[in-house]
């Protein structure tokens, strides 16, 4: 995969990209990405999401720092690399007095695709994107979900080792989408991806890895996993059963543990929130311990909200909070 010996598909070092020598879109951004990584690239709008994709697509030039793909550093002139990624621009656009036949053709042709690979390969990939039904069909007719289908199998025709997806799912409708996040997974098992996104869900659900982009800095890069653990997880919805007297006793003996901050009772569901300084799992034994003394029925316990969400937001608050205090102390020394 990698050509260097690192074993590394992208690698980025101090990448910067400025505009007109006064939009910095992206600002020193250094991270590195493995085979197999499904990383999701998160941010508000104006990020630098689409910025960094392209410079390392190499569609443009950085202004300083480098962009690595496959090892080698990735240049506007670098078409040897190019051909070994699958790239999808968000709202991608195609002539429209095509076919879903002709295009892909025309498309494998400009790879050098000689006809005996090329034929099957798009049939292949017509029947996979399930588009056969269409695939005389000029482009112009097609819906948004036929579009995105559409532009998978072109993004696929070379039989990249890296995909580069910028919004996927954007502006597809819930069939759609739930098709996009099945094809994301089962290429997640051969492919190297790298997906833009502004929903958490689907980054939640296909992506192992996640890189959170701030007014062109990366505030984070890293796990899935880790970026859940940044944030508050001792929150939980417990569901009970039992005598209404009962329960009420036992909320009241939970409201005086040292480290529960708030129970709070909504007919039979517990709202319950305990100290992030303790281990959870000691303070959970004693809340279960509790609801058995009263001979309290737990039927359900989870953590609240979307915790990938709710991590990504806390991230950009917390940057947000901390990028006005160094603006005040910079103020201060000057």
């Amino acid at each position: 995969m990698a050509d260097d010996g690192t074993g590394l598909i992208v690698e980025t070092a101090h990448l910067t990209k400025i505009y007109q020598n006064r939009q910095i879109a992206l600002n020193d951004v250094s991270l590195a990405i493995e085979p197999g990584t499904v990383l999701g690239l998160l941010g508000p709008n104006g990020a630098g999401k689409t910025t960094f994709l392209r410079l390392v697509l190499g569609l443009h030039r950085p202004t300083a720092g480098s962009a690595k793909v496959f090892g080698k550093v990735m240049t506007p002139n670098a078409a040897d690399l190019r051909r070994r990624v699958g790239y999808i621009p968000t709202n991608p656009q195609f002539p429209r007095g095509m076919t879903p036949i002709t295009y892909l053709d025309y498309i494998a042709r400009l790879f050098g695709l000689p006809s005996g690979t090329r034929k099957p390969r798009l049939a292949t990939l017509i029947r996979a994107v399930d588009l056969l039904p269409h695939s005389g069909d000029p482009v112009a007719h097609f819906t948004p979900g036929m579009t995105a289908r559409l532009a998978v199998a072109a993004s696929l025709i070379n039989d990249p080792d890296l995909l580069i997806w910028d919004e996927p799912t954007h502006g597809l409708d819930v069939e759609a989408r739930r098709g996009m996040l099945e094809l994301i997974k089962t290429l997640a098992a051969e492919k190297t991806l790298i997906l833009s996104s502004h929903n958490l869900g689907d980054v939640d659900e296909v992506c192992n890895h996640a890189g959170v982009l701030n007014k062109g800095q990366l505030i984070f890069h890293g796990t899935l996993q880790d970026l859940r653990g940044r944030i508050r997880k001792n929150h939980y919805e417990l569901d009970l059963d039992g005598e209404q007297k009962a329960i009420a006793k036992a909320v009241a003996v939970l409201k005086g543990l040292k480290d529960v901050t708030q129970a709070q009772l909504r007919h039979r569901r517990l709202d319950l929130k305990l100290s992030d300084d303790v281990p959870n799992a000691g303070l959970l034994a004693q809340v279960f311990q509790v609801l058995a003394d009263h001979k309290v029925t737990l039927v359900t316990a989870r953590s609240v909200g979307m915790q990938t969400e709710q991590a990504y937001l806390d991230l950009v608050e917390r940057e947000e909070s901390r990028g006005f205090a160094r603006l005040y102390r910079d103020a201060d020394a000057a």
